[in-house]
């Protein structure tokens, strides 16, 4: 028996010889009956948000990242489905703190149940979005991350604890052997008056974001919320806990007895039938970022759908345009 992301290529190679011209694209019926398995046992409407960031792809970097512009696909996909609940399954490596704000925002205002679902990868600021969610559903492969802010330099991204700690260190040097100075001169020039400041501000934000959605949601009404929430928010959000940006964060640690954290995770593995619903919507989206030029993609449980993609088409419904020629992967 094939693979299911192989499965699920068969699968769209076989509906794009019944696409039509003008028609819907054939990736996008497949994509949609898979949702609809999920919404079958969840009883809950369904958002898919995610972005090609673990396929390869010429786009990279911030296209692939949360940004302002993602308002609209949420505004979109939300317009034609009422509350009080939604599952939003998310695939992001993470972006603008202040982008996610303005999402979840949009989404609670709306909802009164939102559950996330991970099945692979939500890092960074999308760990953010998923810790505003009244339940986490995710895989016990899949991974969150840090929530460490990451400083855009001149000479590249670092993380806002690293700028401050290598500030203190430059300075306790030089107050110990001015002549190391001008050894240090060159490093501090380029961080410019504002840094340790502007560090300071998006390590707050983010950690406050954090533990303002976990306390108003998730721990609503629990007397020890607010201590939970904190401590949860600080355990994400300190650097020296992972020693990377990109560092896994596991479904076991964050349900490990000794953190008590006691946040409402749920392991998919645990639901079976759901589980296999799920990862096959993930892989039609892999497989959609893979063979196409997509790069961003939502997709609703009723039909509605906004994609992102390479070359010169930047934005576009995908009601009549077919999907173009699907390369033909190497039998390994």
């Amino acid at each position: 028996m094939p693979s299911t992301w192989s499965s699920i290529l068969e699968e769209l190679k076989e509906e794009s010889k019944r696409e039509t011209p003008g028609g819907r694209a054939s990736w996008a019926k497949l994509l949609l009956r898979k949702i609809k398995r999920v919404v079958d046992q969840t009883g809950r409407p369904l958002i898919l948000y995610g972005s090609a960031c673990t396929t390869p792809k010429r786009t990279t970097g911030r296209q692939l990242s949360i940004d302002i512009a993602d308002k609209l696909g949420f505004h979109e996909m939300t317009e034609r489905i009422d509350g009080p609940n939604v599952d939003v399954v998310v695939h992001s490596p993470g972006g603008s703190a202040e982008a996610v704000e303005t999402i979840v925002e949009a989404l609670r205002r709306k909802y009164s149940s939102v559950r996330y679902i991970i099945p692979a990868y939500a890092k960074s600021a999308a760990t953010m979005m998923t810790m505003s969610g009244d339940q986490i559903l995710m895989d016990i492969d899949a991974e969150l991350g840090p929530i460490d802010p990451q400083m855009l330099l001149p000479n590249g991204v670092s993380p806002a604890e690293a700028v401050k700690e290598q500030f203190q260190k430059a300075s306790q040097e030089i107050l110990a052997d001015q002549r190391k100075i001008t050894v240090w001169m060159p490093i501090l020039q380029p961080m410019g008056p504002s840094l340790l400041v502007q560090c300071d501000y998006a390590i707050e934000l983010s950690r406050r974001l954090v533990r303002e959605w976990l306390e108003k949601y998730m721990f609503k009404g629990d007397a020890d919320g607010p201590v939970r929430a904190a401590a949860v928010a600080e355990y994400l959000g300190t650097a020296s806990n992972f020693a990377s940006h990109g560092r896994r964060v596991k479904l076991d640690q964050l349900q490990d007895p000794a953190r008590n954290f006691r946040l409402n995770l749920v392991n998919l593995r645990d639901e079976p039938m759901l589980y296999q619903a799920i990862w096959e919507v993930y892989c039609v989206m892999d497989v959609i970022f893979s063979n196409t030029p997509v790069y961003k993609l939502f997709y609703n449980s009723v039909d509605d759908a906004m994609v992102r993609m390479e070359a010169d088409v930047i934005v576009q419904q995908v009601a009549a345009p077919a999907v173009p020629q699907m390369k033909q992967l190497p039998k390994i």
